[in-house]
């Protein structure tokens, strides 16, 4: 078991120009939360899944569609995923945020 310790979060996925990471940070009970550092101009084609989960922007911007509707999703704001409806994430600005996948929701 690693030692527990507080993660600088911003220090943790640093912006890589021109790419996408990733970096798991958490998985339990159906829950996984996975923190995103996205370059401007990178995206996460349009895609759907059978459970529903959450966007947390940390820093810049990201235009999230879901459905049919885009929408700006700046730095200190959350977005819901509904299960099964398409969605689809691009980073407007270099972008750090949190995806939480909650598997067990019904």
């Amino acid at each position: 078991m690693e030692p527990i310790a507080p993660l600088r979060l911003l220090d943790a996925a640093p912006i890589v120009p021109g790419a996408n990471v990733s970096r798991p940070l958490h998985e339990a009970n159906g829950c996984k939360i996975v923190l995103f550092a996205m370059d401007a101009g990178q995206a996460i084609s349009a895609h759907t899944v059978r459970f529903p989960a959450l966007i947390q922007v940390l820093d810049g911007e990201l235009a999230v569609t879901v459905g049919e509707t885009t929408h700006a999703v700046a730095a200190g704001c959350v977005i819901p995923l509904p299960a099964g409806l398409p969605h689809a994430v691009r980073a407007t600005a270099p972008a750090r945020w949190i995806l939480t996948m909650m598997r067990t929701a019904t």
